[in-house]
């Protein structure tokens, strides 16, 4: 009766799983690093936008008459924030300079 259950050997080694083990640590090491640059790029690429949109709130500010600042123009009435939590600057629509951010800088 032992012998029966003796012949029944199917499973993994230690050293198959420990060689499973050490391919998905190199591909998660190899996979971090992109993913954190692509992180990156988005949230710069959404400050950029972010910018884009508060300057262009500014120009449709200088031409309108009867609405106000931010309450008419972004949703919610407040300007949008940086994703990176970023500081924006000249966002008053009477300043004419480019609005900024002070992790990403301008969009041009």
């Amino acid at each position: 009766m032992l012998k029966r259950f003796k012949k029944n050997n199917k499973g993994f080694t230690l050293v198959e799983l420990m060689v499973v083990v050490v391919i998905l640590g190199i591909l998660v090491a190899i996979a971090v690093p992109i993913y954190n640059s692509i992180t990156g790029n988005a949230e710069k690429n959404a400050c950029h936008a972010n910018l884009r949109t508060i300057d262009g709130a500014k120009t449709q500010y200088a031409v309108s008459s009867g609405l106000t600042w931010p309450g008419d123009f972004f949703r919610g009435g407040t300007i949008p924030k940086c994703p990176s939590g970023g500081t924006y600057s000249h966002t008053d629509p009477t300043d004419a300079d480019q609005a900024e951010c002070s992790e990403h800088g301008t969009y041009k």
